[in-house]
């Protein structure tokens, strides 16, 4: 009895289901401001040019007429008429301001990619479920992937050292904290939550002083720091694990306006940034004109392409997801100033603290 092929894909509905699927899988990948591109012509170490918002336009007083003492003098009950007025002296129309959007540069770096051979025995006899069996096992490991490169990224430029001294004073720098090695004693835990609360609530400071917005702030720490905050009688964890999106699962709770994010990659630190403190720039290739079939999609801000192709040799189908990616921070405007400082193109809308811990000194 012949087979029959009973999977009608439609390469744009899998593209698109495609991109859904990895959305809700991305943990860290979900953080970073999203910017996309479907008809790139460029490749690997291209630049794509992003606008950056201009914070406002600044308010300028502006010479009104001053307001009229009456002249009849011991008389309340008279005031003054219009024609004791004098015409204003100065120029009272207001500056005309300018939104000054800038242009950031975010180099593509990556081409992540993978794919997944079928067989035709496996698509006569095993596979059922499409999209569990086959697009859900692709876009997990793109998920991971996209993580463990956001990881990556944090750690090398969610920091303010780049700040001179006098900008550091305006707006604040990194934060350090030495706290007590775990000896498990209730006393302890305190003292170490309560080193970690207070390095957190300068944190919180540093961010207010450079005027980052107060919605979507994330500190993003490792399994070390989650316990020592699950540990402390002042934090009451927020239990996420009935939600299917992957970021809100890996949430453990929200303290000092912070959305706290644990993730593996990292240990005993902790990065604290708005969601615009960082951009993911991604762009796709056109379709190859040897493939079967393809399709280019964007979805919440990734754009992705799916090729189905046939080898002959082993008579199988591939399938297969890439993209062209880079990630950047966000600095400010080259105008920025905080306090009357100078702050220009840096970056302050994140900042790295870092926790020591420090054995006690022995009783003597």
């Amino acid at each position: 009895m012949a087979t029959t092929h009973h999977f009608n894909l439609d390469p744009k509905q899998v593209t698109i289901a495609a991109l859904g699927i990895l959305d809700r899988q991305l943990t860290l990948g979900s953080l970073p401001a999203r910017y996309s591109e479907l008809n790139f012509t460029g490749g690997i170490g291209d630049v794509i040019n992003v606008n950056r918002e201009s914070r406002g336009i600044p308010v300028e007083t502006a010479g009104v007429s001053q307001p009229l003492k009456n002249p009849i003098t011991g008389d309340k009950n008279v005031f003054a008429a219009a024609s004791d007025r004098e015409l204003p002296s100065v120029d009272r129309r207001a500056p005309n301001g300018f939104i000054n959007e800038s242009r950031f540069p975010v180099q593509l770096t990556t081409l992540a990619q993978n794919a997944t051979a079928i067989g035709m025995e496996q698509v006569a006899f095993d596979l059922r479920q499409f999209g569990s069996q086959v697009l859900s096992k692709l876009t997990r490991g793109f998920a991971e992937y996209f993580d463990d490169t956001v990881a990556d990224f944090i750690k090398l430029n969610i920091n303010r050292s780049g700040l001179t001294v006098a900008q550091k004073g305006a707006v604040g720098g990194d934060v350090e904290v030495s706290i007590p090695t775990a000896d498990g004693t209730a006393a302890n835990m305190s003292a170490r939550a309560l080193g970690i609360r207070t390095a957190l609530v300068d944190a919180r400071m540093n961010m207010n002083l450079a005027l980052v917005p107060a919605s979507e702030r994330y500190l993003i720490a490792g399994p070390e720091v989650e316990s020592i905050l699950l540990k402390d009688p002042e934090f009451v964890a927020v239990d996420y694990s009935g939600d299917t999106n992957a970021l809100r699962r890996a949430t453990v709770g929200r303290i000092y306006g912070f959305d706290i994010v644990i993730h593996n990659s990292f240990g005993l630190e902790m990065y604290l940034f708005h969601k615009s403190a960082m951009l993911l720039a991604s762009a796709c290739p056109a379709l190859p004109m040897g493939a079967v079939t393809g399709s280019v999609q964007n979805v919440n801000g990734i754009a992705t392409r799916m090729l189905v192709d046939y080898n002959y040799n082993q008579k199988h189908d591939t399938i297969g997801l890439d993209t062209m990616y880079g990630l950047a921070t966000v600095k400010e405007d080259p105008d920025y100033k905080v306090r009357n400082v100078s702050i220009g193109e840096k970056f302050v809308r994140g900042l790295k603290i870092t926790i020591t811990e420090v054995a006690p000194d022995p009783v003597a």
